[in-house]
């Protein structure tokens, strides 16, 4: 349950397409969260890193296991490999902190995100705009 009327209604209203665009945003601004906050000993400023890094997986869990590996054919299996790869890059990061590997999931993300801008572009006309940091 979405605890926010105006995402509630944004979710509600979306095409296919726009879903997966919005976990890819939710996902990278995550990510640049934990980037952001960087290398501290403080102990509350690791653990809402770790928890961005969490959720930001948890996100690529999601659109790994909504693949439809039939219909999606090629483009579904090299997803499902960029995902795991993903997944692996970020599981590193949680063991050694690594701030090029998290800028490069990051790069990844965004030029994913990119892709299905475009085929939101192509197949639902002009692509959507989201508030930021949705």
């Amino acid at each position: 349950m979405i605890n926010n009327p105006y995402l509630e209604n944004m979710v509600a209203n979306a095409n296919p397409v726009r879903l997966v665009i919005m976990l890819y945003e939710k996902a990278i601004n995550c990510l640049e969260n934990a980037l952001e906050i960087g290398d501290t000993e403080d102990f509350d400023m690791q653990k809402s890193k770790y928890e961005e890094i969490g959720r930001a997986l948890e996100i690529i869990s999601v659109l790994d296991a909504v693949l439809d590996m039939e219909k999606g054919g090629e483009i579904a299996k090299n997803l499902r490999e960029i995902y795991r790869s993903l997944t692996d890059e970020l599981t590193y990061q949680m063991l050694k902190e690594d701030k090029e590997r998290l800028e490069k999931v990051i790069k990844i993300l965004k030029n994913l995100k990119s892709a299905w801008e475009e085929v939101e572009r192509i197949h639902y006309g002009k692509a959507q705009k989201v508030a930021p940091g949705v």
